[in-house]
């Protein structure tokens, strides 16, 4: 993906509520391309893995972060 795509999904992930331009770079990092990957997956695993990143700093407020964009997501099916 070229650095014109990357910025899309990143754009595209901000209008999720609650997320912002670091909690898009961290979701883009998972491999969620938009919403729907949000879908069944767990905020606290999404967290434990930005964790382990070695070059990724997941602030603690990060969590919360994700909560709200599964639930929002989840919300959308």
């Amino acid at each position: 993906m070229d650095g014109e795509e990357k910025k899309e999904v990143k754009e595209r992930l901000r209008k999720i509520p609650g997320i912002g331009e670091n909690a898009a770079e961290a979701l883009y990092r998972l491999g969620i391309r938009d919403a729907r990957d949000l879908v069944g997956r767990s905020p606290e695993d999404m967290y434990e893995e930005l964790r382990n990143m070695k070059d990724f700093y997941a602030e603690p407020c990060m969590l919360n972060s994700l909560k709200v964009a599964v639930k929002y997501a989840s919300s959308k099916k």
